[in-house]
């Protein structure tokens, strides 16, 4: 079954490895604006998007992988002057993210509410990071930011999502995203999370990128759901529900 990596970072993978991914049935991925340092300037992550969006797109097609960019400052690159990039972003993005809140510090929160409010402007999709550490409580804070930001819920994933924040998430109404790699959640984990809570809002991601991450935990979830659930239920989170939201 054909599969959509809905979170990703292209630039930390060799051709050969994205060929690989797709080789095993990843043909769509959106690849997530990350630094791996905290970048001295904005012009730096201005350059980190236009990469993004020209070099990795091209890189996806020769591996056979469709890459969709996501542009936008995550909480681990927030540097002086982070506005400026965002004037790029308003006029070249697709998917605005990876966006959200790391440790819910008020710089943090300043940068998660101008972006979200400037996909709302855009009528664009945003992927929200949540962290590994105090995951209930800071998911609950970019809740309150998200409703506050006004944006729409159809445009808004929520990532990396577990058993104790799925459900809040839901309820909220925006889509849910599962990340399954080491140390976020296990096949086994996310196959229970959907037979919980149904097909309708969840999408599926690695998350691999500049770490040694299993890159093929979408499709070894999509298989382990098509041998427990109807065909056509496990397309929507293998496929039909990343391709609704980021409209592709």
């Amino acid at each position: 079954m054909e599969c959509f990596d809905t979170h990703m970072h292209s630039e930390g993978k060799g051709i050969t490895e994205l060929r690989k991914m797709a080789e095993n049935g990843i043909k769509k991925a959106v690849s997530c604006a990350y630094y791996p340092v905290t970048p001295s300037h904005s012009s730096t992550l201005v350059d980190m998007f236009r990469k993004l969006s020209t070099f990795e797109v091209e890189r996806g097609e020769k591996a056979g992988i469709e890459i969709v960019p996501a542009v936008g400052v995550h909480p681990r690159c927030i540097c002086n002057g982070w506005e400026d990039a965002l004037g790029w972003v308003e006029e070249n993005a697709r998917v605005i993210g990876e966006i959200g809140l790391e440790t819910a510090s008020d710089v943090e929160v300043e940068v998660l509410f101008a972006q979200l409010k400037l996909a709302s402007k855009l009528d664009l999709p945003c992927i929200v990071h949540t962290p590994r550490k105090n995951k209930v409580e800071v998911t609950e804070k970019i809740l309150e930011v998200v409703k506050k930001s006004g944006i729409g819920e159809s445009l808004v994933v929520i990532d990396h999502a577990t058993h104790e924040t799925a459900g809040r998430i839901l309820e909220e109404g925006y889509w849910c995203g599962l990340t399954v790699q080491p140390g976020k959640i296990s096949v086994d984990e996310a196959v229970s999370i959907v037979e919980k809570y149904g097909f309708e809002m969840f999408v599926l991601n690695s998350d691999t990128g500049f770490n040694d991450w299993e890159m093929l935990t979408v499709a070894e979830t999509v298989k382990a759901l098509e041998e427990k659930f109807d065909k056509n239920e496990v397309k929507k989170v293998a496929m039909e529900n990343g391709r609704k939201l980021f409209r592709v």
